[in-house]
Formats: structure tokens, sequence, C-alpha cells
């Protein structure tokens, strides 16, 4: 569970920009937020959604977020002066040479003293150029105050770094620490070298959030689910009924194949691989029916690849949504307009902001589809927006900034006259004389 990202010095965003998914102090919308049962930790929001103009930066925050977990995962298999994947603010030339500087809050289930397990908020960040990593930190609030496991800051002066390590932290720490290279993070080396202490907070890092920012997903985790379990796919198919596709039922045939001669001169063992390859990227294409009851009651299938593209990207999105609803994980999505309907936008908003979320799963999303703004979706402090500069660097900032009345204000048709700003602006274009000069 997110509680906010910071980020600064990263593509378009060069001062640090924080998303937050703290709720503010009304409590309109109780579907909308949860008590994490983490001491030292605010109510938190189950969703959130990010409006810009193409290029205000919106899509970095997603891409500073997914940049900062690849990081972290890639880091103890980086050689020798490897770099690291960072990109800084270009427009700005102090920016162009300074470190970028990532920091999560979040929520993780640890063990305490009595070897029970219990969900503790948990702060960790770092900074990095390309070269090294300048600085790392730690801590925990296992009882609701701060243990500050570890922290490591570079020193100029000495080209060394100086360390601060928790007895509460336990383990081979002066060990891990001399492994730990220039260009690695201390949290990915002692959970490689096998610290039982940081391991959960590693893996909650690096596969706890789903990013997507492409429109089009694999449909394995969809069938997977129809084809494990028949409960589990009622259940899939129950939430496409939701959605509006009033399909009965979702079958699994393997295609006939019939494969053109392949030449006898390639070596048999790579002829089979082919053929391999060939069998399953067909069976994938071709193996998932969709079946109807047509006004006779017949049953009448229809392949998947068949169906519209609305269709096939909603069953691709719904495996993913259940495994994320059914684990209480962070979805993250880029551009969801692109990928769904606008009715499917609203129905995703509200299944993730109703009581059918037990485990307390995130979505956060940006959009340009405005009708999540309207009554009854959204509340004031779920909604963000991103906007450009004059230095043409990103600002993030939130709705209750601007203190709408939660009655009196259409939020949909304020945003969209502009009173939040994050709207294109959109300037009269002429054509010169000379554009129309060659022609006969």
């Amino acid at each position: 569970m997110l509680i906010q990202f910071a980020v600064k010095n990263y593509r378009s965003i060069k001062e640090e920009q924080t998303l937050s998914l703290v709720r503010s102090s009304s409590q309109e919308m109780s579907d909308n937020y949860f008590d994490s049962q983490a001491l030292a930790t605010p109510i938190l929001l189950n969703a959130a959604v990010i409006y810009g103009a193409n290029a205000s930066g919106k899509s970095n925050v997603i891409k500073a977020l997914d940049s900062m977990i690849r990081i972290i995962a890639d880091s103890f298999n980086k050689k020798p002066n490897e770099s690291i994947d960072v990109e800084p603010f270009l427009l700005d030339v102090i920016s162009q040479k300074s470190a970028t500087s990532y920091d999560v809050n979040f929520i993780v289930s640890l063990m305490n003293e009595q070897g029970e397990k219990h969900t503790v908020r948990v702060n960790y960040g770092f900074i990095a150029d390309k070269r090294k990593v300048y600085e790392e930190w730690l801590s925990v609030y296992p009882k609701g105050k701060e243990q500050n496991w570890f922290h490591r800051k570079y020193d100029e002066e000495s080209s060394t770094y100086q360390w601060k390590m928790s007895p509460y932290f336990k383990g081979e720490k002066i060990s891990w620490q001399k492994q730990t290279r220039n260009n690695q993070l201390f949290l990915s080396t002692a959970t490689h070298l096998n610290s039982e202490q940081i391991r959960p907070i590693y893996k909650a890092l690096t596969e706890d959030t789903y990013i997507v920012r492409t429109d089009r997903i694999s449909n394995h985790l969809s069938k997977e689910i129809c084809k494990t379990s028949d409960s589990d796919k009622e259940i899939f198919i129950g939430l496409l009924h939701s959605a509006g596709i009033e399909v009965n039922d979702i079958i699994f045939k393997k295609p006939e194949i019939k494969f053109a001669q392949i030449p006898e001169e390639i070596p048999i063992a790579l002829r089979e691989k082919i053929i391999q390859e060939l069998q399953e990227d067909f069976i994938a294409q071709n193996e998932t029916f969709f079946v109807y009851k047509d006004n006779f009651g017949q049953a009448q299938e229809i392949n998947l690849r068949d169906e519209s593209d609305g269709t096939q990207k909603l069953f691709e999105f719904a495996g993913l949504i259940l495994a994320v609803l059914h684990s209480g994980k962070t979805l993250i999505i880029d551009e969801l307009n692109k990928s769904l309907h606008p009715d499917l936008v609203r129905f995703l908003v509200q299944l993730f902001n109703s009581g059918l979320n037990k485990k307390h799963a995130q979505l956060i999303f940006t959009t340009h589809e405005t009708s999540v703004l309207r009554k009854d979706l959204l509340r004031r402090d779920q909604i963000w927006f991103c906007e450009k500069q004059q230095d043409r660097s990103t600002i993030l900032y939130p709705l209750t900034d601007f203190k709408p009345h939660i009655r009196r204000e259409d939020i949909e048709e304020y945003y969209l006259h502009g009173k939040y700003g994050a709207k294109p602006m959109i300037q009269e274009f002429y054509l010169p004389d000379s554009f129309w000069q060659n022609e006969e």
C-alpha cells in the first residue's frame, strides 16, 4: 500500500514533486479510504487520478516510480562501473549534473518480536546519478516511532561512505556494507545476501506495484485464471457482466495447426525450436472463445481475436484487476482512457472505491477523460493535476489546493474551463502565404 511518493530531478520533474495517497480531514465518501492499521500512519485513499495536458509530465510521475522500482530490482546485478539508469532534468545546466532523488512511504507486513506478522509503515529512498549512489536510507515504524535501520551518505572529501546502522537492524551488516559498491543499493545487496529482515521490504517495493504504461497487455494472466478454477472463472465472467459484456462462458480449444514444410537443411534442433515457438504463438492467439446464447438458446462461440478491441482490452485487464484486488496490491495505469471506454473507467474506479475492495488494493492512473470528475465517484483529495511551468518543468498539485466546495462546485465543468489549470493552452494557428506559393 502506497502512502506517498516523492521524486526530484527526473525527466521533466526538476524540483521535488510529491504524490500522496493520504486522506484529508474530510470524511466524505467513506468507501474511498481505509485505515491500514499501521501505527503512526494516516488514513489512506483507495485511488488517485492525475490530469494534465499532453507533455505536462503526468506520465513522468508514473515513469519515476517505475524507474525507482527497476533501479532497486537491478541493483545487485550491477557490474563495476556500470551506469545507474537515472534521467535528470536536461533543460537546466545545474540539474543536468545533479543527482536524482527518490523517496517512498508505504505499508509492508513484517514480523514482530513475537514472530507474528503486522502491518508497518516504512520509508525508503536514495539519491543517485549515473555513476554512484550518494545517499540511501531506510526507516521503519513498528511501534509508531521511527527506527532508522540504516543510512549511508557519500563524503566527497574522503571519497568514502559514512554509515549509520541501528541495533534494531540485525544480521551481517558490516559484511553487506563492504560488498555494496558505489553503483549499488545497500537494500538490494542485503536482501540478496540473505537479510531476512530486509527481504519483505525489498519484495514489497519490487513486487507489490503493477505499473502499466501501454494500452494493451498480455492476456496470459486472464486465461490462467479462467483455466485454473471454475469458481474463479465465474468471478471473472461476473466482472465482465458488470462491465456490460454478457458472455455466458469462456472456453479454450487447442486449434489445429498446419505448418508449411520447413527446409530440411535447417538443423533438426533448430527446426523443432521453430515449430515449438510457432505452435505456442498460434495457440495463444487462437485458443480462447467467448460463448454467447443466440435467440434460440443455442451456444455460439466467438474467437476472442474476433471480438472488439474494447472487449479484448477488458479481457486483458480483468485478470490483472482481480489479481490486484485479491492481493491488496497497487495498480498504476498510465493513460487509462486509451485502454478502456469512459464508462469502463468509471466502473473500474467504482470497484476500487467500494466495499468489494476488502484488502484495500489501490488504483492510481493518469487520464484525459473527465467523466470520473463527476459527483459521487472521487473525493477531492483523490484528484491531482500536472502542469508545465515557464522553465518547462513539471509541477504536481492536488485539487484540494483550490478548496472546492463539495456540493456547489461542478469539478468537471470547472476543470474543462481551466479553473484548476493542467489544460493545454491552444493558440490560433496561421499558414503563411509562402505555404501556398508552389501550388500550380
